[in-house]
């Protein structure tokens, strides 16, 4: 009778941490310490502005092993930390592995080294669950260079319908109100007069895809993939003084 009444006990401690935290609901890990976050396990898009932008809106996406909180007492805050102090942003949930937040122009009005991380609290309890990595963010007057490392696929058969390549790199973004990384396809590199402007979809700061559409595809050709920063609108301007990536090439085949 006794070790019935220890086993009933026990089971009602359990399930009594389990309802005060003790398993946070959206898949967080418990064990995870805020202070373990050596490596990034968070990213945003865009990573940049230039000063005097209006409100914008980042995608923030969760990385390896960590997640949002999305379910009972669990919430996320959104900081803003720049200059040695924190401004919580207006944040919203889209999944376990991604959400939205809104950097007021008040952030973006002067040039700016700033890091954006998310935090996990218990609301009832006012406890911290998890914290992520600072994801750097930069207000600056310059657009950054892109770069590209490698394109997949780089080889397609002629006849092909549209392709999507998936572009990895550096310095991909939106980089003020018409200025943003866009692919191109080119066949000497003069971008104005030979390039033909992709669908282009920023993933993050390293990451773009482009759409290659099947009319480009009928013929064997080799050709060269160019990411600008500029304004893609400015056509008036042939493109002139924008920085863009170096060029990987790619082929259509017989």
């Amino acid at each position: 009778m006794l070790r019935l009444k220890t086993i009933l006990i026990g089971s009602l401690l359990v399930l009594w941490q389990l309802g005060c935290g003790g398993s946070p609901q959206g898949g967080l890990n418990p064990a995870r310490s805020p202070s373990a976050n050596a490596q990034a396990n968070i990213s945003i898009s865009p990573a940049s502005a230039t000063p005097g932008s209006a409100d914008l809106t980042v995608t923030i996406t969760a990385l390896k092993t960590f997640s949002f909180g999305g379910g009972g007492p669990w919430i996320n805050k959104v900081l803003w930390s720049a200059n040695g102090s924190d401004t919580e942003l207006s944040a919203t949930l889209i999944s376990s592995s991604q959400l939205t937040a809104i950097i007021p122009a008040a952030l973006l009005a002067s040039p700016v080294q700033a890091g954006l991380r998310v935090e996990v609290w218990d609301h009832i309890e006012g406890t911290l669950v998890a914290r992520s990595s600072s994801a750097p963010f930069q207000v600056t007057t310059a657009t950054p260079s892109p770069s590209i490392s490698s394109i997949s696929p780089a080889v397609v058969a002629a006849g092909s319908p549209a392709v999507t390549i998936t572009i990895d790199g550096a310095n991909f973004g939106h980089y003020g109100h018409f200025i943003w990384s866009t692919a191109f396809w080119t066949t000497n590199g003069n971008l104005h007069d030979t390039g033909t402007w992709l669908q282009t979809t920023i993933v993050n700061d390293s990451q773009l895809t482009a759409v290659i559409p099947a009319n480009l595809l009928q013929s064997p050709t080799s050709v060269q993939i160019v990411v600008m920063n500029g304004d893609v609108m400015g056509m008036s301007d042939g493109y002139f003084g924008y920085p863009r990536s170096n060029s990987v090439t790619f082929t259509v085949t017989p």
